[in-house]
């Protein structure tokens, strides 16, 4: 009898090792992700500035996920046309990259925008960008002074451009018109490598464009949107000392829409931080003149959060609206 319950015995406990390893492993089943390639929508053009760090940063989510990360560009309407089919997405391996505009800005701006600020969440922030008023070098505006007195501003208006209609260098540029009263008149462009041409052709007077760009290609600074001279640029005043006090900065990272897996938010926010400090996006950011600023999904969203309420509160008191 001794026997046969010590039998009986191991068999249980052999039985019991092969259901526990069975469901061990379908837990790490419906734990695992991605699964398969993972699409990160970015919504402006190939070769513009959120493009460029777009790509790095997938590679370097490629090599941590372990498995592709594909950068797709769905580019238009500052933005929003990405954002919407990431908000949307359903499938569990879309994910968003971009500045924080087309989640925080336009939904004050856009009545008729197909995604709320709530469709998403924050995985993790990755930079952030100052913005300047430029001129090409071989302007008639040497300062901004020349800008404010020159005619055209008090007339029908000083040309200027930005990369798209509502995006935060085109509030930057409203702001200033308003702030300064100088007479402006808007030519939108779809991402920084139409603006820049237009600015070096003389299509242009001014643009609203990022510092590093405007380094890059040799601008002139006329003003910097930020709250205090910039280390990369001692040289050029913020428009707050030349009097017109107007900051618009521009952050962004990577968001993921509401339906997604809570193993994949984890998964990607445990990634974020290593793929932020890799060579590839390290140097990508450096060459581009683009700040690395990196905040986990915890505090990206509070940042978000917070922006979303104090951009809607300046828009209704500049009663600012695109539709």
């Amino acid at each position: 009898m001794g026997k046969k319950m010590a039998k009986l015995k191991k068999q249980f406990n052999r039985h019991g090792l092969l259901i526990a390893a069975l469901l061990l492993t379908q837990a790490q089943a419906v734990l695992a992700w991605p699964t398969r390639t993972v699409q990160m929508l970015v919504g402006f053009p190939a070769g513009g500035s959120v493009d460029v760090l777009a790509r790095a940063f997938g590679e370097a989510l490629t090599a941590r996920l372990g498995q592709n990360v594909v950068v797709m560009n769905r580019d238009g309407a500052s933005g929003t046309i990405g954002m919407a089919a990431g908000a949307k997405a359903e499938d569990g391996h879309t994910i968003v990259f971009g500045p924080a505009g087309p989640l925080v800005l336009q939904p004050h701006i856009k009545t008729n925008l197909p995604y709320k600020f709530s469709d998403m969440v924050g995985i993790c922030q990755t930079f952030v960008n100052n913005y300047a008023l430029v001129t090409s070098n071989s302007s008639k505006y040497r300062n901004l002074r020349d800008v404010l007195n020159d005619p055209d501003a008090k007339g029908e208006g000083v040309t200027y451009g930005s990369g798209g209609t509502g995006t935060m260098p085109h509030i930057g540029a409203v702001m200033f018109s308003l702030q300064s009263g100088t007479a402006m008149r808007a030519v939108q462009y779809r991402g920084d490598p139409p603006l820049v041409l237009a600015l070096k052709s003389g299509e242009l007077q001014l643009a609203s464009l990022s510092v590093g760009a405007a380094q890059t290609q040799g601008f002139r600074i006329l003003g910097v949107f930020t709250p205090s001279r910039l280390p990369e640029a001692p040289e050029a005043p913020t428009m707050t000392e030349q009097g017109i006090p107007v900051v618009a900065r521009v952050f962004g990272g990577l968001y993921v829409p509401k339906s997604m897996p809570a193993q994949a938010i984890k998964v990607l926010n445990e990634a974020c931080e290593d793929a932020v400090k890799s060579e590839r996006y390290v140097s990508t950011s450096k060459a581009s003149q683009q700040q690395i600023f990196y905040r986990d999904s915890d505090a990206f969203s509070k940042v978000l959060a917070a922006e979303f309420d104090t951009l809607g509160q300046t828009l209704r008191k500049a009663n600012l609206k695109l539709d």
